[in-house]
């Protein structure tokens, strides 16, 4: 082999200050295993990796929290429990609403006295026995002990007290420190914050419930990218680790803010097909399609090659001669490459042993030295 192609390499012609021509007979051209083909049109379009992982939908998760501040006597549901609206989920010990309760029964004394002062100054004024000034002030009174208890009964119904059993304390006149934490929809139990016989305060998570079937995907991409990203832009994904596993999803918008760790800006998107093994938190690794299909003049990955630190190629410009020529490249397929410049349609392109005429090229221009 080294014998026949130093006699191609004496075939070479260099020229510094015109195009670089290999030129090669049809015997060389069949030693060196040339194949040239016309540049055809491809389709491309514009595609990037992305990262990132499966998360809740916005609005698919509820965090229940403790409008009071207590002790946790009682958890009743694990994670991945399914749960009922207004089914009781946990139960709190709180001196808060104990005070709460006790000002109820207060307000609720005032208010029932109140109202017996009213009438019977009402059967006083009738004999005027007082005046109609006196009467009104009881009736003020009446109205202030009436607000009071009916916005503190109100603020226990707030902060997650059924009225049945705020009913049962204004009967037995017996405060109950017992609050209930109810959920407020169906769903799953997805986490629990607290545990059992803890302190929480005010405002605490207790615990947090989703739709585990409301899913999206959360993708880092580059901030100089983002903005030729579209919502409906495909994405083919696979979780990490499975790259065999294969589905889509559809960019629903961007978030248009850097995120301070990772510099990127996040994308979401709706998964259009899936499986149940895309659980919250999966990490996944995937192609972004975005601007749309357009047609470029397209060549075969064994046509580019590397001079000087440039992607070329060689194209012929004879029966015998080849220029090797700089081309600017676009996106990839995988088996080709997108040219935006340097080349066009129909320019006949060596696709095979292109290797081989660069080494002719490189021995030619050292001979020439």
């Amino acid at each position: 082999m080294r014998a026949w192609l130093i006699a191609i390499g004496v075939a070479a012609a260099v020229d510094a200050g015109a195009a670089e021509l290999v030129v090669l007979d049809a015997s060389q051209q069949a030693r060196a295993g040339v194949v040239v083909r016309p540049v055809a049109e491809g389709s491309f379009s514009d595609r990037q990796r992305v990262i990132g992982q499966v998360v809740q939908a916005p609005g698919s998760t509820v965090i229940l929290k403790s409008i009071v501040s207590g002790r946790v006597e009682e958890i009743r549901v694990a994670p991945g429990d399914v749960v009922h609206e207004g089914q009781v989920v946990a139960q709190l010990h709180s001196h808060e609403i104990l005070a709460m309760q006790g000002e109820l029964l207060r307000s609720a004394e005032r208010s029932t006295l109140a109202a017996k002062r009213v009438e019977a100054g009402r059967e006083l004024l009738a004999v005027e026995a007082i005046s109609r000034l006196d009467l009104e002030l009881r009736e003020q009174e009446a109205f202030s002990a009436k607000l009071d208890f009916d916005t503190t009964y109100e603020e226990l119904v707030d902060h997650g007290m059924p009225a049945a059993q705020l009913d049962l304390v204004l009967e037995s006149r017996a405060p109950d420190a017992h609050l209930p934490i109810a959920a407020p929809a169906r769903g799953v139990v997805l986490e629990l914050s607290a545990h059992q016989h803890e302190w929480v305060q005010e405002f605490a998570p207790l615990m947090v419930l989703g739709n585990p079937n409301r899913i999206e995907l959360e993708l880092q991409i580059a901030p100089d990218r983002a903005a030729r990203v579209s919502a409906g832009d495909v994405i083919d994904f696979a979780p990490v680790g499975s790259p065999g596993t294969g589905y889509r999803a559809e960019v629903l918008t961007r978030v248009p803010q850097v995120d301070p760790d990772t510099r990127t800006i996040r994308l979401r998107a709706r998964i259009a097909d899936g499986d149940a093994s895309l659980y919250p938190g999966v990490f996944v690794e995937g192609t972004l399609v975005s601007g749309g299909e357009r047609r470029s003049p397209s060549v075969p990955r064994s046509a580019v090659i590397g001079v000087g630190g440039r992607d070329s190629v060689f194209v012929r410009r004879g029966s015998d001669s080849f220029e090797l020529r700089e081309v600017e490249l676009g996106e990839s397929d995988g088996a080709s490459y997108e040219v935006v410049g340097g080349l066009s349609v129909g320019e006949e392109l060596v696709v095979e042993g292109a290797f081989m005429l660069k080494s002719t090229l490189v021995k030619g221009a050292e001979g020439g030295e």
